[in-house]
């Protein structure tokens, strides 16, 4: 028996799954930027090898065949295992002794980091932070491959390769206009009470779409909006016009607005936001990310003290957590 091994390249597998993903051979040769014929004959020649068929064709649509469903997972794993691998390398290569990358949430980004890096830099002013946001696929992402040494943000999939550890938590409550009939409310809004309102949510790759999408009996509004954004500006915009309501965790509300959105908590149930420090697991931090990590750990199971004062929160709208979060869990 041959070596398959040898015979099938990275460049065939990679090839693979992109069109078992993206289920087109167009979309996927724009993705690896090569040209359709090209990635055709790859594919062939996959399949050759192999001696099996991965996809069934038709004139509208690519579709895996079971071999070929079978294979994606593995495929899939195998492309990851590489890209991180070699991101690790290079890392390792221009890494310059203490630096540290950290994917964090936009939300976070603008509230309390800045101040947590400005103190923790009075304590080792001999290691650089690099802040890299990005909405929470992306956190997770940039973990994953080896992009940044660990992510400060929620959980947006379950992912076996990653480790959660949770700081602190934030409340999620009703963002509106500062004229909507509910802003003058102090007790708080139901959620029941949004059924009749115009709703705006975020797209499927931030954690505020995945957290909400885990909570029992939400209103259809808030899982099927009437409007879904990419940014926090189009959300914004949307509901300055009082065109729409929202609701997101208490530090991802738009504060830069004339006049500023209201947020009021939203009851039965009450939501709370998971902020968890994530790294991989068979990853192993450098010293200088590692201080960084046990730094974020302690200090931010107290939010409020790294919000700046032109913020304005409720204390009940952060509290810190412990424990740990599992990937499977």
């Amino acid at each position: 028996m041959k070596n398959l091994g040898r015979s099938v390249s990275l460049r065939h597998v990679r090839a693979f799954v992109e069109v078992g993903e993206l289920g087109s051979f167009t979309a996927a040769a724009d993705t690896l930027a090569i040209s359709q014929p090209a990635l055709t004959t790859t594919i062939n020649q996959l399949e050759r090898l192999l001696g099996v068929t991965l996809f069934m064709r038709t004139t509208r649509r690519v579709e895996l065949t079971d071999v070929g469903n079978e294979f994606l997972p593995v495929a899939r794993r195998l492309v990851s295992d590489y890209d991180s691998a070699i991101n690790a390398v290079h890392e390792a290569g221009q890494r310059r002794d203490g630096q540290v990358k950290i994917a964090v949430l936009p939300s976070l980004a603008i509230t309390i980091l800045p101040r947590a890096i400005e103190l923790f830099a009075e304590k080792q002013p001999q290691i650089k932070v690099q802040v890299r946001d990005d909405n929470a696929k992306g956190v997770h992402r940039q973990v994953r491959l080896n992009e940044s040494d660990f992510g400060l943000g929620n959980k947006w999939e379950d992912d076996g390769q990653l480790e959660f550890t949770p700081v602190f938590q934030d409340r999620v409550g009703l963002v509106c206009h500062h004229d909507h009939e509910f802003a003058g409310l102090k007790s708080g809004v139901d959620w029941l009470k949004l059924e009749q309102q115009n709703f705006v949510g975020m797209s499927d790759d931030t954690g505020v779409h995945a957290m909400l999408h885990t909570i029992p009996n939400l209103p259809d509004c808030v899982l099927t909006p009437e409007y879904e954004v990419l940014t926090m500006v189009a959300l914004a915009s949307l509901i300055r016009a009082n065109l729409a309501v929202s609701a997101l965790p208490a530090l991802a509300v738009p504060r830069i607005v004339d006049p500023p959105l209201k947020f009021i908590q939203l009851t039965r149930p009450a939501v709370w936001r998971q902020i968890c420090i994530i790294t991989r697991r068979a990853g192993r931090l450098s010293p200088s990310a590692q201080l960084l990590r046990s730094f974020l750990q302690t200090e931010l199971v107290r939010p409020l003290r790294f919000l700046g004062r032109e913020q304005e929160f409720d204390g009940k709208s952060l509290r810190s957590s412990g424990g740990k979060v599992n990937s499977d869990a």
